[in-house]
């Protein structure tokens, strides 16, 4: 008796280990846009956070933890990206060698975002990609429209 309740104790703890570690690898991202925003900022002011104090940005907009941030800006350009790539909305920063690029899931970028568009945009902040004196980019993934 003692045996055979053990085995069973013991297929049981199996079964709900299996079964937790299955829908943990099958767990999505959240969806940014039911996500809060961390912090408010608009395109200009993030790249000159990024390009005045790249480690104290990161700190402040990438986080120790998965957190979305909502960017006010002017559209500079959108690029659809290939196949599944995603699609892309530059935002104005007043420097021409630099932008805040917004990627967006193919399929959800908001129909009828042109250049010139004022836009509100809330996604995950993946950091700068500028080195030393080169200037870059601040990329957000898994970009939404915010309101």
């Amino acid at each position: 008796m003692k045996a055979r309740t053990l085995i069973l104790i013991a297929a049981a703890a199996l079964i709900g280990g299996g079964l937790y570690a299955w829908k943990e690898y099958n767990r999505g991202h959240a969806d940014v846009a039911d996500m809060p925003a961390a912090h408010e900022v608009d395109a200009q002011a993030l790249l000159a956070a990024f390009m005045a104090d790249e480690a104290t940005a990161t700190a402040t907009y990438v986080g120790e933890k998965e957190q979305a941030i909502q960017v006010k800006g002017i559209i500079r350009g959108v690029e659809q990206g290939a196949g599944q790539a995603p699609d892309n909305v530059v935002l104005e920063t007043g420097d021409d060698m630099a932008g805040i690029v917004c990627e967006f899931a193919k399929g959800t970028l908001p129909a009828g975002w042109k250049a010139g568009d004022q836009v509100l945009v809330k996604g995950i902040c993946q950091g700068y990609t500028g080195e030393g004196m080169m200037p870059g980019d601040v990329v957000l993934q898994r970009c939404a429209a915010a309101e």
